[in-house]
């Protein structure tokens, strides 16, 4: 797995510790299809970290799902996410957030060709303005 997907997986495992901490799924009676949800989630991590065929499929249509299903607690998936899956998602982001992942993976796609290091969350960082 490259260091540009360990990041990923991190943010969803974030994203999934940020999920089962907030209500419906704290709630002592979850409906199923909140169970389900949770459970979605985890099967996606562990595809992702097993990178099985698919996983980007998979992600992409979780992603959106959860968009749809719990757009209150949108904001506790990294936008990150939503670029590195791409297709319905990318309508869930800005212009310039987009103009902006382009950038940073024409960051990261340059330093590949050089053999060098890329240092994904710091150059994020930079070109996001959160330095």
């Amino acid at each position: 797995m490259t260091s540009y997907q360990i990041h990923h997986l991190n943010f969803l495992k974030i994203a999934y510790n940020n999920f089962i901490n907030r209500d419906p799924f704290k709630s002592e009676t979850p409906t199923q299809d909140d169970l389900d949800f949770i459970e979605e989630f985890q099967q996606l991590i562990e595809n992702f970290e097993s990178q099985e065929i698919g996983v980007y499929e998979q992600g992409a249509d979780f992603i959106d799902k959860a968009f749809r299903r719990y757009p209150e607690l949108a904001h506790l998936i990294a936008r990150d996410l939503l670029w590195f899956f791409g297709g319905n998602n990318l309508h869930n982001m800005t212009d310039d957030e987009i103009q902006k992942f382009q950038q940073l993976d024409e960051m990261r796609f340059e330093a590949e060709e050089n053999d060098e290091e890329f240092d994904y969350i710091n150059k994020r960082a930079g070109l996001f303005g959160q330095n």
